[in-house]
């Protein structure tokens, strides 16, 4: 599974100081724009979520002993929308690319 960006929706303050920002002057967080910002892209998405390769590599994200991990919080999509990959040339045509449907925090071409 490679997760490429997230849509924050709370510890907006704590991601922008893990990324060196400063809320009140670098982003609106009322804006999407802004947002995105903080987590679009793999790069922006660890280094918010202050995920290293030293330290987390490997980790399992299903485990309930590991302290990375997936959970299920409820909530539930409307619809998913399944994309060939963008931006690489190897399986480019295979339908790997899953996203909640409409979201603006996809980057790349969307289809609806």
């Amino acid at each position: 599974m490679l997760f490429r960006a997230l849509e924050p929706v709370s510890g907006i303050e704590r991601m922008a100081e893990a990324r060196g920002m400063e809320v009140a002057r670098e982003f609106d967080l009322r804006k999407i724009s802004s947002l995105k910002k903080l987590s679009s892209g793999p790069g922006r998405m660890t280094e918010a979520m202050e995920i290293t390769r030293e330290r987390d590599n490997g980790k399992s994200l299903v485990s309930l002993r590991s302290d990375l991990r997936l959970a299920d919080d409820g909530y539930r999509v409307g619809r998913v929308t399944i994309t060939p990959r963008i931006g690489i040339v190897k399986s480019a045509e295979r339908p790997l690319r899953y996203f909640i449907a409409g979201n603006p925090f996809v980057s790349g071409r969307l289809a609806h």
